[in-house]
This record gives C-alpha cells, sequence and structure tokens, in this order.
C-alpha cells in the first residue's frame, strides 16, 4: 500500500499496536509504521493487539534527516502521523 496516496486525507487502517523509540505506532505491514499523534505508548495488554485506527494521515519530518538512500542519519526523519486519531482494539 502506498500510504502517500492517502495523505491528508481521513483514513482508516489495520495492524498491530506496538512501540517505537518516539511514540506508539500501528505495524501496517513490513516498514509500515504510522506513529499515532499524541500516544506516548500502547500499554502492556495493548501492545501486538490488532488495531483498527482512524484519523488524518500525514507526512512529518524533515528530507534534511535523510541520506542519499533516505535512511534517516539522525532523529527520525520523514514518518507517517495519524493525527486526531480514534482506535478499537481486537
Amino acid at each position: 500500500m502506498n500510504l502517500d496516496e492517502f495523505l491528508n486525507d481521513t483514513v482508516t487502517l489495520f495492524g498491530l499496536a506496538d512501540n517505537a523509540m518516539f511514540g506508539a505506532v500501528v505495524v501496517c505491514g513490513p516498514n509500515s509504521h504510522v506513529y499515532v499523534e499524541g500516544l506516548h505508548e500502547w500499554s502492556d495488554d495493548d501492545r501486538f493487539k490488532s488495531v483498527e485506527i482512524t484519523g488524518v494521515l500525514v507526512l512529518e519530518g524533515d528530507d534534511m534527516d535523510l541520506d542519499s538512500e533516505e535512511i534517516p542519519v539522525h532523529g527520525l526523519g520523514r514518518h507517517y502521523v495519524v493525527k486526531d486519531a480514534q482506535w478499537e482494539l481486537a
């Protein structure tokens, strides 16, 4: 799935709840982590559960944080975020 096609739209995504260094994420597939705005981390009880999340998908970060192969050289680099998120765990 190319998430760029849905930028600035309200989306519903499905994946697994997990925690990353910079906050709570929904893992939607290989190398597809979407941060949840305002959620620092999923609780131990919720982590690794299936989740359906709805909100506005945006791309944040700066190209200046990426090397020539688009790998972050420091910080988070470009990343997807779901804003105004509401979710339901399975």
